[in-house]
């Protein structure tokens, strides 16, 4: 967040809002499908390294 600012780069926050103002549907669902993929994607890397880091958890 720091380095967009200070860079001044364009982020996804102001395209999504853009999107939702100008009533773009196929954009603003295109977004928060790609935000849902990356959470799964996020969420099972995580899964995966929590059963690798944890002796604990075997995997079956």
């Amino acid at each position: 967040v720091i380095v967009a600012i200070v860079l001044n780069l364009p982020t996804s926050g102001p395209v999504l809002y853009r999107a939702l103002q100008s009533q773009d549907m196929f954009v603003a669902a295109g977004f928060i499908l790609l935000l849902s993929i990356l959470t799964v994607i996020g969420t099972f890397i995580s899964d995966l390294l929590l059963a690798v880091l944890d002796p604990r958890i075997r995997l079956r």
